[in-house]
């Protein structure tokens, strides 16, 4: 055993003193005992199917009449190894889902190693979807809110691997509070791999494991595939024309649009230790964003509604060789590279940003992943991994006017992202070390991650205006329209402000557009899966983070879990578990977030403010001309919280698995979580209450005594919660179904690191509705095999309106941001009171009046029911059934059994399919508008983008598949 291993072991007995004995007899014996060692066997092996194809995470048995069986699960190579066996007679049985059983008695000699290989055949009309709560225990990883999907369920997944990602935080549950972790083979993921090189999906497993760093409800692993013994390859294409569709709701013409995917991949043997898988994926897709506005004629000046169709061209492409190799029979490399570029043309328009918002983006990313798979006896597992993240970013805006916002109305103009140009590099270092130590199953690792961003941005360097509503900007507009007709008429800016016209803010930066930010972050971990007794685990451990750049140095966060297994009847499974587990869990700041402080830190860059500026549409050359002679030209900064500290959420929750019968079964949890020290953003130099007037943008106390806004990144955020989860499948030889139900209810402070309070002074005012909270969701997935080689796959998801915030458009306190609520009307007969059907509301406050709750409004739910029809033809030699098992011993003989009439395999596979998403054309609409005083007030102007929701309502796909 390597040295660092040893001491590593030791550190951990030390930690557990009370397990040191039980090692001491069972690891340390195979290196120091050279009797055990000279007389003791070992059986090596290789799992696959009957192709050939490994079948990795086989569950392999060996037993010995007289002896404790050994259970083992095969590497994602589909090996094992089993060594320090007495000579004798073994049999050697393996297992997978969706495969027969096989097979083999074995003769184990002393001091010698008997490889085998073991073919499972696929088990016809079998299905490929594991719910691990099918498989009741009180093992961690078996909770009943674990799903794992693989083989036919993964048909039921979208092939654009933007639209999968939406679908599996579906599925997931998951929401920013609880946020959603994507690793892919053990890696912090970035794009999701393309569906054909997905092994299989693991949902939610082990939620209070210390060895992630957030809570299990919400983490996504994904497994690739690796290589196989014998050459198999697959070919997949989808395509997509606006003929097929149905029309967008919200314009009579809109323009042609497809869409078209490829996915391949190339996977076999390159000697007898060594395969390889390489694959591509491509799209190419003319899609169109819908503009939905209310802006100007420009010739009357006259509001007028603006309904558009913007092309909007995307391609990508995806290259992802990998290579595994067995060095020797410890130890198994995985080396992965993947190459990525996509671009995209017109992004950022639509709703109520013009087409002269559009930004064109190229983008191009890559990936280098090392990992290597050390075994040492039956006992010990190591891993290490590495990745190398490259990413280079740019994009290009169609135009570097001025910006124009008007609130509830349209954003014309340039886009404020303005030139950027962003090269980041991402590493990340992971050792993990899995101990099997009697009823201790003990694991200690470490994750450091490191990212250094180099960034070029003239974001806001354009300047922006903003105005408070449609009625403020025509005003504007028409008096500058009299200024060029008839200058001698021409109304100065105080008769214009006076006759509500306008802009309420304008922001410009300045400075160097470049800058370079860097951070690195450790996680460490050490748990224990103690088996108290046959029926009771507990899982606890202590996982410890640090984060650069940023005053909280150390996170220690304790993790508990309990399950108990309610014994069944002899020889039969437990009639349910109950699970129960509590735990802290962090967040880390933002990359993002530390590169615009050390940007926006007014020497590397100053933004100026300026409130009812007076030059429009003229923009400033630095801090002087118009922003100096502006009546408030207040510079703004970004800074970082001296004793900024890391977010916690406190979790806790309690649950029941329930097997029924065979076929099916359900668990319900409970969860209540507890967020403390949020991130937010706070202008710390507003004015203070009750000092400001709106009208008068010189008034206002500022508590530094400065005229400048200074925004601070803080951790004063909170945030409360309670979830009632519940999960069901079934499953047959014909069929899948699995899904769940969520009833929750979420509030808090903030929606995030860039959100600022409406009340900068008191946090209080915005504690309510979380902007997140969804109270009911709804989950199907699954899939039905039919005759003739049909197979139909379901996705149905619900989920019941969001909430929004109503607003103002209009900066009532001074702090610079526009999220100022109405409050709640005490005069009707005031003109700036609006009746709506959420209640009738005052845009400008007087003293008495109630603010309304934040998130007050709810908008519409959201329904969308996929669906995926295909046929498959085999063709070609027939694949030969894997050689039978072994014969039982004649005290097991058993009647003969009926025989089965299998189907034949045969090499080649095609099939086609039809995919339709939101086959019913259900109409899933975005939030409406929230601006008190916009002609489209709580109207939905365009279609909801959540899980493959978007342009059209409903979409119909062809797709053909090759496979040998």
């Amino acid at each position: 055993m390597r040295l660092w291993a040893r001491v590593l072991l030791g550190l951990w007995l030390a930690v557990v003193p009370c397990c040191g004995a039980i090692w001491s007899e069972t690891v340390f014996a195979d290196d120091n005992s050279s009797a055990v060692a000279s007389t003791a066997g070992t059986i090596s092996g290789t799992i696959t199917d009957q192709e050939g194809a490994l079948v990795p995470g086989a569950k392999v048995t060996i037993t010995r009449d007289g002896a404790a069986p050994v259970t083992v699960t095969a590497d994602e190579m589909g090996r094992f190894t089993v060594p320090g066996l007495a000579p004798g007679k073994y049999t050697v049985e393996a297992e997978s889902l969706g495969f027969s059983k096989a097979s083999k008695v074995l003769v184990v000699a002393a001091g010698k190693v008997q490889q085998v290989i073991l073919a499972l055949a696929i088990e016809v009309q079998q299905q490929q979807v594991e719910v691990s709560g099918t498989e009741t225990d009180a093992s961690p990883e078996n909770n009943g809110s674990a799903i794992v999907i693989k083989g036919a369920a993964l048909d039921s997944l979208s092939e654009d691997s933007d639209e999968m990602t939406q679908q599996l935080q579906a599925i997931a549950g998951s929401d920013p509070e609880s946020g959603t972790q994507f690793y892919v083979d053990g890696f912090t993921a970035g794009k999701l791999p393309p569906k054909s090189s997905i092994r299989e999906i693991r949902i939610n497993q082990n939620p209070y494991s210390a060895q992630y760093d957030q809570l299990g409800y919400g983490r996504i692993e994904i497994f690739t595939k690796p290589g196989t013994d014998k050459l198999h390859g697959d070919v997949w294409m989808r395509g997509n024309d606006s003929p097929w569709n149905a029309q967008n709701p919200f314009v009579n013409f809109q323009p042609a649009y497809h869409l078209f995917l490829f996915d391949g991949d190339l996977n076999g043997p390159i000697n007898k230790k060594a395969s390889f898988f390489t694959g591509a994926y491509g799209q190419n897709s003319v899609n169109q964003a819908i503009v939905n506005a209310v802006t100007l004629d420009t010739t009357t000046l006259q509001q007028q509604s603006l309904v558009q169709s913007i092309s909007t061209p995307t391609t990508e492409l995806y290259l992802f060789p990998r290579v595994d190799w067995q060095w020797g029979e410890r130890q198994t490399i995985s080396l992965r590279y993947q190459l990525g570029r996509n671009t995209q043309t017109n992004s950022g328009v639509g709703q109520f940003a013009l087409a002269s918002q559009g930004l064109n983006i190229d983008n191009t990313e890559q990936v280098l992943q090392f990992s290597d798979t050390q075994t040492y006896g039956a006992h010990v597992v190591n891993e290490t991994r590495f990745q190398y993240m490259r990413d280079r970013n740019n994009s290009t805006p169609v135009s570097t006017d001025v910006a124009v916002n008007v609130q509830g109305g349209f954003t014309g103009g340039g886009n404020v992202a303005g030139l950027t140009k962003d090269n980041q590099d991402h590493y990340e270092f992971q050792d993990y070390l899995q101990m099997d130590v009697g009823k201790h199953d003990l694991n200690m690792g470490a994750r450091l991650r490191g990212v250094r961003d180099s960034n070029y941005s003239t974001a806001n360097f354009n300047g922006q205006f903003t105005f408070a509503s449609i009625a403020a900007y025509q005003i504007t507009e028409q008096a500058l329209n009299i200024c060029q007709q008839t200058p001698q008429n021409c109304p100065t800016w105080d008769q214009i402000f006076a006759a509500g016209g306008g802009a309420s803010q304008y922001i410009q930066s300045f400075g160097n557009a470049g800058i370079v930010a860097s951070m690195i972050d450790l996680g460490a971990y050490g748990e224990d899966n103690w088996k108290v007794t046959k029926d009771v685990t507990l899982s606890y451990g202590l996982r410890f983070e640090s984060q650069t750049q940023i005053h909280d140095h150390a996170d220690f966060g304790p993790r508990v879990g309990v399950a108990w297994a309610i014994p069944g009847e002899k020889n039969k499974p437990p009639r349910a578990v109950i699970r129960t587990g509590f735990g802290w869990f962090y967040q880390r700041f933002p990359s993002a977030n530390i590169l615009q402080a050390e940007r926006q830190n007014g020497v590397t860059q100053t933004e100026a403010v300026v409130n009812n500026p007076q030059f429009f549409p003229g923009t400033c050359t630095g801090l002087t001309g118009n922003c100096a002679a502006s009546s408030a030209g207040a510079p703004t900064i970004y800074q970082i919280n001296p004793e900024l500290r890391a977010p916690y959420t406190m979790m806790g929750g309690i649950g029941i698995d329930k097997p029924i019968g065979k076929l099916a079964s359900v668990s319900a949890t409970y969860m209540w979580s507890h967020g403390e020290h949020l991130f937010l953003t706070r202008n710390i130099n507003a004015p203070l209450p009750g000092t400001y007037d709106p009208s008068d943008p010189e008034s206002g106390t500022r508590p530094m005594g400065t005229d400048e806004n200074i925004y601070e990144f803080e951790s004063e955020g909170a945030s409360g919660r309670n979830r009632l989860a519940v999960n069901g499948n079934l499953h047959t030889k014909h069929a899948g179904l699995f899904g769940y139900y969520m009833l929750s209810k979420a509030e808090a402070n903030t929606s995030g690191v860039s959100s600022f309070p409406s009340n900068g002074y008191d946090l209080h005012d915005d504690y309510g509705r979380a902007s997140y909270d969804y109270r009911q969701r709804l989950f199907l997935g699954g899939f039905t095999r039919l005759p003739w080689r049909f197979g139909i796959n379901p996705f149905i998801v619900y989920q019941s309106g969001a909430p929004f915030n109503i607003t103002v458009g209009q900066d009532l306190n001074g702090d610079t941001i526009f999220n100022d609520r109405p409050a709640f009307a005490t005069d009707l007969t005031r003109s700036s009171v609006y009746a709506t059907k959420w209640g009738t509301f005052d845009a400008a406050p007087i003293a008495g009046q109630k603010i309304i709750p934040i998130d007050y409004g709810k908008g519409p739910s959201l329904f969308i029911a996929n669906l995926r029809v295909n046929r498959t033809f085999n063709f070609g030699p027939v694949v030969p059934d894997p050689a039978p098992p072994a014969p039982a011993p004649a005290k097991d003989a058993k009647a003969p059994a009926k025989p089965v009439k299998k189907e034949i395999q045969r090499r080649y596979t095609w099939g086609f399919a039809v995919a339709s998403n939101n086959v019913l054309n259900h109409r899933n609409l975005a939030a409406p508008v929230g601006v008190l005083g916009s002609p489209l007030f709580g109207q939905s102007t365009s279609l909801s983008s959540m899980f493959g929701a978007g342009s059209p309502d409903r979409t119909i796909n062809i797709e053909t598949f090759f496979q040998f």
